[in-house]
């Protein structure tokens, strides 16, 4: 799987945003898309791979990327999504 990030400005539109490309095994494809489907419940949707991975690194980095990192294609806030 490859991870792909949107290079065009989010909330913020002087950011810009980096593209990264991720290369997994089948088993960590598969167990990002059974935690895709396990967050739609909380979510009301279902997030998208590079949402799992951001929520993945947001955790494991102990930061808050909630106004950063918020995907453009996605029209709730992201607070509301990690819940």
């Amino acid at each position: 799987m490859e991870c792909l990030e949107s290079a065009q400005a989010t909330a913020h539109p002087t950011m810009t945003r980096a593209q990264l490309n991720v290369r997994v095994s089948d088993t960590l494809e598969q167990a990002i898309d059974k935690k895709r489907i396990e967050l739609s419940a909380k979510l009301g949707t279902i997030p998208s791979r590079s949402d799992v991975v951001r929520f993945a690194l947001e955790n494991y980095l102990g930061v808050d990327l909630s106004e950063t990192e918020v995907d453009g294609r996605r029209t709730a806030p992201a607070k509301a999504r990690r819940r």
